[in-house]
C-alpha cells in the first residue's frame, strides 16, 4: 500500500483534474466542487508539478487537453468511475428504514434542526442522518438519498426541488443597538461596527456587494471584525459586537425570537435560493419521498 501511494498522485488533485478536463473550465469545475476558481487552478498545477507533464492548453476558444491530458483524463475516468460505482453499490445495502440528508453546517444548524423533530415525531420509523456536505455530482456515490443546496438551481444529475427564497440585511443584537442611535439611512452603516465574512464561498454576499447594490460607493469607516466561519460570526452577532449580514432564512428563527434584530429594514433579495436536490441516478426509497413531501410543505408554510 504504501508503495501504490507514493506512486499515485494527490487524490484531491486528481477528482479537481476530472472535474476540469470533463467541462474543459474551471469556473464550472469549482460551481461543481463548491471551491474557489482559483482553487481548482492550485489542484490543477500541483498535478502537473507532480507528474512534470502539461495538462491543459489555453487556446482564443477555451481550455483543451493536451496529449497527456487526454491521456490521463481516460484513466482518471476509468478508474474514478469503478470506484465511485462499486462504493454507491456497498453503499447502497443499507439498514431499513434509515435516510441520509445532505445539508451545509449553517442551513441545518440554523433552519433545518428546530423542525426536524416535527418530521421525526410524524416518521419514528425513519432512522434520520444528517451529514456536513457532499459534492452535488458524488450523491449517490457518498450514500446521499436527498440534499438542500444554495444556488441557482442549475446542477447535473439531480432534480432540483425549489425550497425557499431568500434575502440578505443587516442584523444585529438588540444590546448592540441599545448603545446607539437608531439607524435612519443605509450610510450610517457606514460609522457602524461591521462584522465581515471572509473566505467563506461564493454564494455569500459581502458588505462591500450589499452596499453596492444599495447605492452605496463609499466604504466603511467604522471599526471591523472578520470571520471565516459564519457559524462564529452569528455568535458574535449574538453577543452584540456588531452588525452582520444576516441571510432572511438562516436568521428568521432569531428575528421571531427577538435575539437578533434588524437596525434598519433595506433588503437585497439574493439571486440564489435553496434547493432540495434528488439524485436521479437512484430510485427514491419510500423514506426519501416521505422526507421531500414533509420539507416541501414546510417550506411552503413559511413563506405563506
Amino acid at each position: 500500500m504504501t508503495i501504490l501511494r507514493n506512486r499515485l498522485p494527490p487524490a484531491n488533485s486528481l477528482v479537481t483534474f476530472e472535474a476540469a478536463a470533463r467541462h474543459l473550465n474551471f469556473t464550472r469545475a469549482a460551481e461543481e466542487l463548491m471551491v474557489t476558481q482559483a482553487a481548482v487552478s492550485r489542484q490543477v498545477h500541483l498535478l502537473e508539478d507532480n507528474l512534470g507533464a502539461l495538462l491543459f492548453e489555453r487556446r482564443p476558444r477555451g481550455l483543451t487537453l493536451t496529449a497527456a491530458g487526454q491521456r490521463l483524463y481516460a484513466a482518471v475516468t476509468m478508474g474514478l468511475g469503478h470506484i465511485a460505482t462499486t462504493a454507491a453499490d456497498l453503499r447502497r445495502v443499507r439498514r431499513e428504514g434509515e435516510l441520509t440528508v445532505s445539508t451545509s453546517v449553517t442551513f441545518a444548524n440554523y433552519w433545518l434542526m428546530s423542525r426536524v423533530a416535527k418530521f421525526r415525531a410524524a416518521h419514528p420509523d425513519i432512522q434520520l442522518r444528517l451529514v456536513a456536505s457532499a459534492p452535488v455530482r458524488d450523491l449517490t456515490a457518498s450514500g446521499i438519498d436527498l440534499a438542500v443546496r444554495y444556488g441557482r438551481g442549475r446542477w447535473s444529475g439531480v432534480e432540483a426541488l425549489h425550497l425557499l427564497d431568500n434575502h440578505v440585511f443587516p442584523v444585529c443584537a438588540p444590546s448592540y443597538m441599545a448603545r446607539r442611535r437608531p439607524l435612519q439611512s443605509v450610510t450610517d452603516l457606514l460609522e457602524e461596527t461591521l462584522l465581515h465574512l471572509v473566505e467563506f464561498d461564493r454564494n455569500w454576499v459581502s458588505w462591500e456587494a450589499w452596499l453596492a447594490a444599495m447605492g452605496i460607493a463609499a466604504r466603511p469607516r467604522g471599526p471591523s471584525l472578520e470571520f471565516d466561519n459564519y457559524l462564529v460570526l452569528t455568535q458574535a452577532v449574538l453577543d452584540g459586537q456588531g452588525i452582520a449580514l444576516g441571510g432572511g432564512r438562516l436568521a428568521e428563527d432569531f428575528l421571531a425570537r427577538g435575539v437578533l434584530i434588524r437596525p434598519i429594514e433595506a433588503m437585497l433579495r439574493s439571486e440564489q435560493s435553496f434547493y432540495l436536490l434528488i439524485p436521479t441516478d437512484q430510485p427514491m426509497t419510500p423514506q426519501a419521498q416521505a422526507f421531500r413531501d414533509w420539507i416541501l410543505v414546510e417550506a411552503k408554510e413559511r413563506t405563506a
